[in-house]
């Protein structure tokens, strides 16, 4: 059954172990965080050498889990035999999962992004060597939604033969046909020996698996998958990262949680490494603010995309210009680039809407974030309620962010606004369709902006 991390160790405290658990997720820190206190909470730690049976997915055996799962400890108490990263929840419904897996380690985990492949490949019923000498180059756009389960095509050419040439160099073979789980449900459906305890982690599941809904009907599921909007992803991170913080008696300005998401993406796993970083550069302090951010925590893409939107709003075109490069160098799409850049005029052309509404009469340019909060947040909120505007609109943006926005749409008139919204859409339309410079045209917006 679908359970909570709390309620699951709960259950442990008082002696209530299940058969089997099933840990799935791409939130990777929140998977790990779980797998290892269910193990704490199963296994004391003098037990841990000799009844823990680790088994990556990788090379998973179904004979040798069964046997395993039947086979009592080696030493009285419980057993664990743990299965990481199990393949078996895999089918054709997974594929983009994987693929995505694939494509974001290729460079950061190369050994991920091979192993990933392999499952990919499995699903489509492929072995490498189907797709070695460039055979790979003959899959019809038909045949790979056929065998990926209809999965969108993702500019294959760019990043197929680079997990082929990884695969080689790392000598990993495989592919062909996913494993039949048909004896592991048996096992499980059959009964488990009291004390031994099957766990496994999976990234992605396809949940009409039989294997899966076995494990849901027989023993505990616990799914850790990053929030499907950015607004569940932030909620997520703030908390954990408050937890960490407050248990080393520190703290986060809003500015600074806001600039740490930025910088890491709002990933789990390399915000508390950065987290890890700041409470040492802090010190004695107890409050760690943007700038800790700005010195600790390396610039990001995004960092250089919020300093070319703050330098349009200050109408400052040289460090406009200046970050603008900064951003082509580290090979940010243009249009990605002008898409940010709309992106701002829009939020600022809705707080400039709303400070002329009349809504938020206690707004104050110069007011600091406390009393925005404490006065002015409310109504904004309120607003949005009455509207039912979706959530890229600002007024469901992030506190500060909505915060930042008011205290610099008054800076415009909401008609230089509405002129610059139609520049950017012209800019869109012939960076697309024409064969333009898209780097000079940038420039000659951002000088133009600047200028007004």
């Amino acid at each position: 059954m679908q359970e909570t991390l709390k309620t699951v160790l709960g259950d442990i405290g008082r002696g209530k172990t299940a058969p089997c658990y099933l840990i799935y997720g791409d939130e990777e820190y929140l998977v790990e965080n779980a797998l290892g206190q269910i193990i704490d909470g199963i296994l004391p730690p003098d037990q841990k050498d000799l009844n823990l049976f680790h088994l990556e997915g990788e090379d998973e055996d179904i004979d040798a889990i069964c046997d395993s799962i039947l086979t009592p400890p080696l030493i009285p108490g419980g057993k664990i035999v743990l299965v990481r990263n199990t393949r078996l929840f895999y089918s054709k419904v997974s594929s983009a999962d994987v693929i995505r897996e694939i494509i974001s380690n290729i460079e950061k985990n190369p050994g991920r992004a091979a192993r990933a492949f392999v499952s990919f490949l499995e699903m489509a019923g492929w072995s490498i060597e189907d797709l070695k000498d460039g055979q790979w180059k003959k899959i019809s756009d038909d045949d790979w939604r056929s065998a990926t389960g209809g999965a969108a095509e993702t500019d294959r050419e760019k990043w197929l033969p680079k997990v082929m040439d990884l695969c080689d160099s790392l000598k990993i073979a495989g592919g062909g046909k996913l494993k039949d789980a048909d004896r592991l449900e048996d096992v499980l459906k059959s009964g488990v020996p009291a004390g031994n305890c099957l766990l496994m982690t999976a990234g992605a599941v396809d949940k009409r698996k039989k294997l899966f809904k076995t494990i849901t009907n027989t023993g505990v599921v616990l799914s850790f998958s990053k929030s499907g909007n950015e607004a569940g992803q932030k909620g997520v991170l703030m908390g954990t990262v408050k937890d960490a913080l407050a248990k080393k008696g520190k703290r986060l300005t809003p500015d600074a949680l806001l600039a740490l998401g930025k910088k890491t993406g709002l990933n789990l796993r390399d915000s508390l490494k950065e987290v890890e970083k700041l409470i040492t550069y802090a010190g004695d302090r107890e409050t760690i603010d943007r700038n800790d951010i700005d010195e600790v925590v390396k610039k990001t893409a995004e960092d250089s995309v919020f300093d070319l939107t703050s330098s349009i709003v200050e109408k400052n075109p040289g460090r406009a210009l200046q970050t603008l490069q900064q951003l082509l160098d580290q090979g940010v799409n243009h249009i990605l680039i002008l898409s940010m850049i709309a992106r701002e005029v829009r939020l600022l052309l809705q707080g400039n809407i709303i400070l002329e509404s009349g809504e938020v009469p206690a707004f104050r340019p110069g007011m600091d974030y406390r009393n925005f909060q404490a006065g002015v947040y409310p109504l904004v909120k309120d607003m949005a309620n009455r509207l039912g505007q979706k959530s890229k609109w600002l007024a469901n943006q992030h506190p500060y962010v909505i915060y930042k926005t008011l205290r610099n749409a008054g800076r415009f008139s909401r008609e230089e606004l509405i002129g610059y919204m139609k520049r950017l859409a012209d800019l869109d339309l012939a960076m697309k369709s024409s064969g333009a410079d898209p780097q000079l045209a940038l420039k000659r917006l951002l000088i133009g902006m600047c200028r007004q």
